[in-house]
């Protein structure tokens, strides 16, 4: 029997939604060094497509790693520079719990439901 050299491959998926001038990102499955750069790449996009403000729930995800944070810290920085409100959905404690640890929730507007962030969209 062969080696299985296949990668090793964590599930992740990352959808975009537009509710009026905010584009909501869903995120969901494990963000770590595989698949942050992925979810990197969807908020790049999102950032260039110019919503007014810009949401990211992670409610879904059940792993964010240091390079997940990373992502976020980047993603803040890249939407204030382009005048860009910036907020986060999370609710369980594998992705609220590191955000507050490392003190990002200082940073931007840290929500616990979907709908939290969309009524509060306009107060970001």
């Amino acid at each position: 029997m062969e080696p299985d050299n296949t990668e090793h491959q964590t599930p992740f998926s990352a959808e975009t939604e537009w509710s009026g001038r905010t584009l909501l990102v869903t995120a969901t499955g494990e963000v770590e060094l595989v698949n942050a750069p992925k979810l990197a790449s969807v908020l790049e996009q999102a950032i260039e497509d110019r919503p007014e403000v810009l949401v990211l729930d992670i409610t879904g995800v059940t792993f964010l790693s240091s390079a997940g944070l990373a992502v976020l810290v980047r993603t803040h920085r890249n939407a204030e520079a382009a005048s860009i409100r910036f907020g986060v959905v999370a609710d369980n404690p594998a992705t609220r719990r590191p955000i507050q640890l490392m003190g990002l929730d200082q940073e931007f507007e840290l929500f616990a439901d979907r709908e939290g962030a969309l009524a509060g969209a306009a107060g970001l």
